[in-house]
């Protein structure tokens, strides 16, 4: 008998290979306690996302929906918990409502970046089927409400620190928890309680643009920067004391990969990190330890100039990172202090002169459409962008996720219905400018980036990797060849639909 299931929101089915993160850390934590856990986690198969597929979208979402609920049901849990980002308000709604109508006595509880923010919202809606939400990181505060759930006498929950509920019409916060200091103490993912298989996949969205069997880890909680376009800031409200950046150590990293090699057949891994490089000496550690296990294996991660220097860059190309992702933005000084990055244009062009220097990939990211950004500032863009050499570039268009510092300053707030319009806001900004647009130019932002998408993102730059003899040794050396060969026509499949899109 299984009591406690988590779950994360249909449209979650449609992420390339990514698994859910948050919950095998969360069944994870709730194993090593000795709780009887599952995950529903519903893949899909459609590896090719074309007109097509965005077509036949709703229909899915039903259909995955409709899954969801009759495993719920065949289940019969005690507790249900799911996960919620903001735009996904309405589908976590529905879910809870539909799961609550075909068995009052399941509680409900519901975590994550939005319940975080805003946990008043899902608790004041009209006979709301959320009976508890979890304020900032869930595994300790999870575990302590699940094991009073299922205690059969009756108990208060009013000192349970880091949740929030409703008691007699009057919704409650209690005090939040304190952030645990040391990660090593939390449980490895549950691998057992997904399609492992899947996720292990040779793909190229792991390590973006990268044709290889990969999975995701995680080595750091927390960003101490203060960018106006990420929520990274004010979650920062909600730590309840302690070190609100913290680190896993580099031993017990090495100890989750070789796991990951051994039973999995992983080839490479990427950091899913907001800042893995937070740290140099971590991951000066992280990288002799690595190199003197002789794993042989590929990785990537994402990182800010600003933590970067030549011995660290030296130092990870040597212990196998073939990809570094780097949130550049602007493309100039000033715009780059007007949304508090921290970096400067001389940092970003060193660092990635440095990368070339020690053969590792970089993939650029610039973001547009932000407040009174002027023609300049994309011109600004495109000529870093021309300087940078990047194997890879994305050009995004500004979301103004409840919980940025652009979005608190804006006069618009979203209504709770409206809050599903920010998985496709950017094709909203010519129909609805008062919500979507920040910047003053009267530019087509949304054609300006796909056709700087398609302007610099070349196919020889990005395959050259696939041709060297650092990549040719990983398929040798490889433990599942043939994934490689039966995925490798998806993978053709993807990049003409990508260049004919």
């Amino acid at each position: 008998m299984t009591d406690i299931v988590l779950l994360s929101p249909p449209s979650r089915s449609f992420n390339h290979y990514r698994p859910p993160m948050a919950l095998l850390y969360l069944a994870g934590h709730l194993q090593r306690h000795h709780l009887k856990v599952k995950i529903i986690d519903i893949t899909i198969k459609e590896v090719i996302r074309n007109k097509n597929f965005s077509n036949e979208l709703p229909k899915k979402l039903k259909e995955i929906e409709k899954e969801i609920l009759s495993k719920v049901n065949k289940i019969q849990p005690k507790v249900v918990g799911i996960t919620c980002y903001t735009p996904e308000y309405k589908e976590v709604l529905s879910l809870a409502r539909k799961i609550k109508t075909k068995d009052s006595k399941i509680k409900i509880v519901v975590g994550g970046i939005h319940p975080t923010l805003y946990p008043e919202e899902l608790l004041e809606e009209e006979n709301s089927p959320v009976d508890f939400e979890v304020i900032g990181e869930g595994e300790e505060t999870f575990l302590e409400l699940c094991q009073r759930l299922l205690n059969q006498t009756k108990i208060s929950y009013t000192n349970i620190k880091g949740i929030a509920f409703k008691k007699k019409n009057i919704i409650i916060k209690n005090t939040l928890r304190k952030l645990n200091n040391n990660l090593d103490t939390i449980s490895h993912p549950a691998y057992n309680l997904i399609d492992m298989g899947y996720y292990t996949q040779a793909s190229p969205y792991a390590i973006r643009g990268c044709f290889l069997r990969s999975f995701y880890l995680l080595a750091t909680r927390g960003c101490p920067s203060t960018c106006t376009f990420c929520v990274a800031k004010k979650l920062r409200l909600f730590n309840g004391g302690g070190c609100y950046t913290r680190i896993r150590s580099a031993k017990n990293i090495i100890k989750e990969i070789k796991l990951l090699r051994k039973k999995y057949h992983i080839d490479s891994f990427y950091f899913i990190d907001d800042l893995f490089t937070i740290n140099k000496e971590n991951v000066a550690n992280f990288c002799r330890l690595l190199k003197k296990e002789k794993l042989n294996l590929l990785w990537g991660c994402s990182a800010k100039v600003s933590t970067l220097d030549e011995n660290t860059l030296k130092l990870m190309s040597n212990s196998g990172c073939i990809q570094i992702d780097f949130g550049v933005e602007r493309g100039s000084n000033q715009a780059l202090l007007k949304i508090q990055k921290g970096i400067t244009i001389a940092m970003v062009e060193n660092i990635f002169n440095l990368c070339h220097k020690y053969k590792i990939r970089t993939f650029a990211n610039f973001l547009v459409n932000l407040p009174n950004e002027s023609e300049k500032d994309l011109k600004d863009i495109t000529k870093l962008a021309s300087n940078l050499k990047s194997e890879i570039y994305s050009f995004n268009v500004f979301t103004p996720y409840p919980g940025t510092e652009i979005y608190d300053q804006m006069k618009y707030h979203f209504t709770k219905d409206e809050y599903g319009e920010l998985f496709n806001s950017s094709s909203l900004i010519e129909t609805e400018p008062n919500k979507y647009r920040f910047s003053k130019h009267k530019i087509n932002i949304l054609k300006w980036a796909e056709t700087q998408n398609k302007r610099f993102n070349q196919i020889l730059p990005n395959l050259r990797f696939h041709f060297s003899f650092r990549y040719l040794k990983t398929l040798y050396n490889s433990l599942n060849k043939l994934n490689y060969l039966s995925q490798s026509v998806n993978l053709f499949k993807e990049i003409l639909n990508q260049k004919l899109s």
